[in-house]
């Protein structure tokens, strides 16, 4: 049953992970115009402030990957929403 367990543990981080932080990676600069941007993955998190985020020097918006992830599996969700609905 362990082994189960391991493989839905590995498929959900996989998604949650992978998916989530490439889909806010690409999308959220396109969106935004370049005012949000996603910090590199393996980015301290201890530096982002409570909500996932800070300012660079730039004065751009810069997501930690957790946030990132997060937000970018809200945006597949509302794309699929939106697909289901216009075929459906």
């Amino acid at each position: 049953m362990w082994i189960v367990q391991s493989f839905v543990e590995v498929l959900f981080y996989f998604i949650v992970d992978v998916i989530g932080y490439t889909v806010a990676r690409l999308i959220l600069p396109v969106v935004s115009f370049g005012r949000i941007r996603v910090a590199a993955y393996n980015c301290d998190e201890g530096e982002f402030g409570w909500l996932g985020g800070r300012r660079d020097g730039f004065g751009r918006l810069e997501l930690g990957a957790g946030v990132a992830s997060g937000t970018g599996l809200v945006i597949c969700a509302l794309y699929l929403a939106a697909v289901l609905w216009f075929v459906g």
